[in-house]
């Protein structure tokens, strides 16, 4: 029997991202074995950059619900997210949780190619702000299929089950999440990975900061991404950053930890903080 996990990010019971989360879980039409975690409920630390995960099959040392979150994610044949938007952008817990996958070589197996939709509530129209584009970049990480990406606009707890086209969504999203094709970006998204962002670079191109993706604007503000091969999330590229990159930099850092902790030592004396 096929596992689905529904991660809730938000601590506000039967609001709307945990009540689409539900309903999409609930219209999957063969039978699943259904798990559910609300991520504020948990104890998440940040990340200390200790690099002690980059090494091969080693989990994350810190004393906190992250393996935990972690060992669901791998063991489940599907994942379905639930972040409201805040202030512009996606529930800080969602970065936190992301901001921990340094060391994901030892488990991408367990998450590539798997489906994964996005559900991402938020309250004002205009005020979606990155959100988008924040919220994909984890199963992107984890190199997970991306079946939809979906902004729902409702305000009060529950309000999204009030709309019959919402709710039909959530019903179709459920129908297909094993059998539909992957998300298909918009003309005016980055074709690589779905983000609705760009960063403007010289001589009309342009640029995707979250995949790194290079782009020509076109007539009609339509980007082209013809010839363009480069792409963060690629298997190349992932193993670059993430074996090569980070692995390499620990190895500088080990090298001159003496030279640098004599330099540390002209500003330790050198504090102002304050604290409650």
């Amino acid at each position: 029997m096929k596992k689905v996990l529904g991660l809730v990010i938000s601590h506000r019971k039967n609001g709307n991202s945990e009540l689409l989360l539900k309903e999409i879980m609930t219209s999957i039409p063969e039978e699943c074995s259904l798990e559910m975690i609300r991520l504020t409920d948990l104890r998440l630390r940040p990340c200390t950059a200790c690099y002690k995960c980059l090494q091969p099959d080693t989990r994350c040392p810190l004393d906190d619900d992250f393996n935990f979150v972690l060992d669901n994610i791998r063991s489940a044949d599907a994942l379905i997210i639930g972040v409201p938007v805040y202030l512009l952008g996606p529930h800080g817990y969602y970065k936190m949780l992301s901001d921990r996958l340094v060391g994901l070589t030892n488990y991408i197996a367990d998450t590539q190619g798997k489906p994964c939709a996005l559900v991402i509530p938020y309250g004002t129209e205009g005020w979606v702000g990155y959100s988008k584009a924040a919220a994909i970049i984890m199963p992107r990480l984890l190199m997970m299929k991306v079946v939809d990406c979906w902004p729902v606009h409702a305000t009060l707890p529950g309000e999204s089950l009030l709309s019959p086209g919402n709710v039909e969504y959530a019903c179709e999203l459920g129908r297909r999440l094993f059998s539909g094709a992957e998300h298909q970006p918009g003309a005016r998204e980055c074709q690589k990975c779905g983000s609705d962002l760009f960063r403007l670079l010289e001589d009309g191109m342009m640029e995707c900061p979250i995949c790194g993706a290079r782009t020509i604007l076109q007539n009609g503000n339509i980007s082209d991404f013809t010839g363009n091969e480069y792409f963060r999330f690629s298997d190349r590229a992932m193993e670059e950053h993430f074996q090569d990159w980070l692995l390499e930099m620990k190895g500088r850092f080990a090298g001159k930890k003496a030279q640098l902790k004599e330099l540390h030592k002209e500003y330790r004396d050198k504090n102002c903080w304050i604290s409650p």
